[in-house]
């Protein structure tokens, strides 16, 4: 995913104007939108996660502060929620917030208003 995130973002400055030949501030701006959309698409993906499963990873991470990315997405693919869904409408609402779109709408996750 990350060379299509970078790709994503690439495309949304492009979009806002911003050029490449600004050189460190670009990449600035680059690792800066891309650390939010990550974060938003994990804030996403834990939103929508039943609460018995969030439950579940949050004891996994409470009894091993160190688990390994393995054991988190297990739990996640095991929660039955759509990963690839959220983070497509995440991303569209990253997108829309970035260019100012007041035609993208917040749409819903597995029947839940997604964030």
């Amino acid at each position: 995913m990350d060379d299509s995130l970078d790709s994503f973002i690439d495309d949304i400055l492009k979009a806002k104007g911003m050029d490449q030949a600004l050189g460190d501030v670009y990449k600035e701006l680059h690792a800066d939108m891309k650390t939010r959309a990550l974060d938003q698409i994990d804030r996403a993906i834990l939103d929508a996660m039943p609460e018995d499963k969030l439950n579940e990873m949050n004891g996994l991470l409470d009894k091993n502060p160190d688990a390994s990315d393995e054991d988190v997405q297990q739990v996640i693919q095991n929660s039955g929620i759509d990963v690839a869904q959220i983070t497509a409408m995440t991303l569209l609402r990253f997108r829309g917030l970035y260019l100012g779109d007041a035609t993208v709408d917040e749409g819903t996750v597995d029947g839940r208003k997604s964030t």
